[in-house]
């Protein structure tokens, strides 16, 4: 008896140890997902994808927390919705699509993780059904400001003491149905203009590279951050236009010091899948 009180003594204080260890090494990890909710809907299907890109990168969430045995989490998810004129009125979802492990106590924490799990498909679906309502062609749509997003809002839905990981739902475009939505810094603009003009030269890749060309740079700090960017989708069908979006993309984040960035275009969405399982 004696001894089976020390082995069962032993084991315990060594399952304690791992769980702790475990929870010390591991990162806390916030996950934003960032929604283009412009004329983009309109492609076959993409609200569908959409919305299993969103689920699948919960899924990937969740099993950061269930890594941490959920007790130990204080991971972050939330859903967040582009800038745009005319567009859903997004406090009512972004509260519904947020889930932060450390407002939780222990007690707590297994039973809103599974019920946040159980009511996303739900609130998708409604979110997805407002922001397509009535609209059937693209000038129904207003464009969405993504570079407005990162220079007004990201810097408070990042957490200093996180690794933040902003996945953006987009096409690529920085569109706007006028230029008086979009502003200018000489050459640079926080809109499309660039892309356009860059498009049918041969010689775009040098003058992107040039150091007054780009997109205006958001100057704020963000910590610890990487982007996943998905769904790129050109618009046209020059040869290089997939490049040019890419390009852009990066010179722009690269500039903000973002340095860790991949893409996935709209495609083959078992492949979307293994960049957010990777990422």
């Amino acid at each position: 008896m004696t001894t089976f009180f020390k082995y069962f003594t032993l084991l315990s204080f060594s399952i304690c140890l791992t769980i702790a260890s475990h929870a010390q090494s591991s990162k806390n990890e916030n996950y934003i997902v960032l929604l283009d909710l412009s004329d983009r809907l309109l492609t076959v299907d993409q609200t569908n994808r959409d919305k299993r890109l969103i689920q699948d990168v919960f899924a990937r969430f969740e099993g950061i927390v269930r890594q941490k045995f959920i007790i130990n989490s204080r991971d972050c998810f939330k859903v967040v919705i582009a800038p745009q004129q005319g567009g859903i009125i997004t406090e009512n979802y972004e509260n519904e699509l947020f889930i932060s492990m450390a407002a939780f106590n222990i007690q707590q924490k297994r039973k809103q993780l599974e019920t946040f799990k159980a009511n996303l498909p739900r609130i998708l679906d409604r979110l997805y059904a407002d922001a397509t309502k009535g609209r059937k062609i693209s000038r129904d749509f207003k464009g969405t400001d993504i570079w407005k997003y990162f220079n007004d809002f990201l810097v408070n839905d990042v957490i200093n003491t996180h690794q933040n990981k902003p996945f953006v739902l987009t096409d690529g475009y920085f569109d706007f149905e006028s230029n008086r939505f979009a502003g200018q810094l000489g050459n640079r603009t926080t809109d499309s203009r660039l892309m356009n003009k860059l498009r049918n030269d041969s010689d775009w890749e040098k003058k992107l590279r040039s150091a007054n060309e780009g997109l205006i740079p958001v100057k704020k700090n963000f910590g610890k951050l990487s982007v996943c960017l998905l769904e790129i989708k050109p618009k046209f069908q020059n040869l290089n236009e997939q490049d040019l979006l890419v390009a852009v993309w990066q010179k722009w984040l690269f500039e903000m010091k973002i340095n860790h960035f991949v893409f996935s275009p709209h495609g083959s969405l078992p492949a979307t899948q293994k960049k957010i399982d990777t990422f």
